[in-house]
C-alpha cells in the first residue's frame, strides 16, 4: 500500500514520541483517534510494517490493536527520523521519585473509646443445647439407628 511521507513521519514522530500506540479494528475509520491528519488503515499496515521487521510488539484485544516500540524499533526510529540519540519514548523513561514527605503519626480509628472488651451485659451461647447429633453425609438420620430394626417409642405417661 502506497502510504504518503507525510503521514508515514506522522506515525513514526508519534511511536517514538509515546512508545506506544493503539489503534481500533476498524479498516474504513477515516481519521485515526490519536494522530488526527492519518487515516486508520494506514496506521494499521505501518504498524504490522514495523511488527514484521520485530519494531514493535502487538497484542489484539477487544478489538484493538495495541503495539509497544521494542528497544530495536528505538534505534530504527531514531536513525530514521534523525534524531538526537538520547531521545527515548515516555515508556522507556525512568520515572522521577517524588521526595518523602514526613508526616506527624496519628493513630486510625477510635482507639481511645475501645480501650476494653465488650460490655458487661454482652454474653452470647454458641453452644447448642441438647444431646450432639452427628452432621455429615455418613451420619444416620435422627430416629434411625445403625440396625435395621426399627425401634418403636413408647408414649409416656403423665
Amino acid at each position: 500500500m502506497m502510504i504518503p511521507k507525510e503521514n508515514k513521519l506522522a506515525i513514526y514522530r508519534y511511536l517514538l514520541q509515546e512508545g506506544v500506540l493503539t489503534a481500533p479494528k476498524n479498516f474504513k475509520l477515516e481519521k485515526h483517534p490519536l494522530i488526527e491528519s492519518v487515516s486508520n488503515l494506514e496506521v494499521l499496515m505501518i504498524m504490522k510494517s514495523l511488527k514484521s521487521m520485530k519494531h514493535v510488539t502487538e497484542t489484539f484485544n477487544w478489538q484493538n490493536y495495541y503495539w509497544i516500540l521494542t528497544n530495536k524499533g528505538v534505534q530504527f526510529l531514531s536513525a530514521y527520523l534523525q534524531v538526537p540519540e538520547g531521545v527515548v519514548p515516555a515508556t522507556h523513561k525512568k520515572p522521577t521519585s517524588k521526595p518523602t514527605v514526613s508526616r506527624p503519626y496519628h493513630p486510625r480509628g477510635d482507639d481511645a473509646k475501645r480501650a476494653g472488651g465488650p460490655s458487661d451485659d454482652f454474653n452470647p451461647s454458641y453452644n447448642r443445647s441438647g444431646p450432639r447429633r452427628p452432621m455429615g453425609r455418613g451420619a444416620y438420620r435422627e430416629g434411625q439407628s445403625s440396625t435395621t430394626t426399627t425401634t418403636t417409642a413408647t408414649p409416656q405417661q403423665n
